[in-house]
């Protein structure tokens, strides 16, 4: 019963934590576009995923993509892997933590028992 309850808080939390990750990009993004010079530090990353499944990786990859300042270039199914434009890259480390958040909290919704543990902690070169 805990899970189900767990999957029901997730998903009914779900618009909260995705529109919020929406707005502060969106205003990210403004802001370098309104101010002098530029933050933006453009870069293609490869990302390693736990996701398995069609849905669970597709859903992944639009959320990045409807994401402002982050869009999904090619996916790979076997090993599940993302390649990102990101505007935002300075510190990569952050920025595929940023992107491992979004895809554990999105299989905590897909996934019976939640989104397994994170063997992946490097950056993949």
């Amino acid at each position: 019963m805990t899970d189900l309850l767990r999957r029901t808080a997730l998903i009914v939390w779900f618009p909260f934590f995705y529109g919020f990750r929406v707005v502060v990009s969106s205003l990210r993004v403004a802001w370098d576009i309104l101010t002098p010079g530029s933050a933006a530090v453009p870069a293609f990353v490869e990302v390693p995923l736990n996701a398995r499944t069609d849905l669970e990786i597709t859903a992944i990859a639009n959320m990045i993509s409807l994401t402002p300042g982050t869009f999904t270039m090619a996916t790979r199914l076997d090993p599940p892997t993302l390649w990102i434009h990101g505007l935002y890259t300075a510190r990569e480390q952050d920025f595929l933590d940023d992107i491992h958040r979004m895809e554990d909290y999105l299989l905590g919704i897909t996934r019976p028992h939640g989104a397994p543990a994170r063997t992946d902690t490097e950056v993949p070169r």
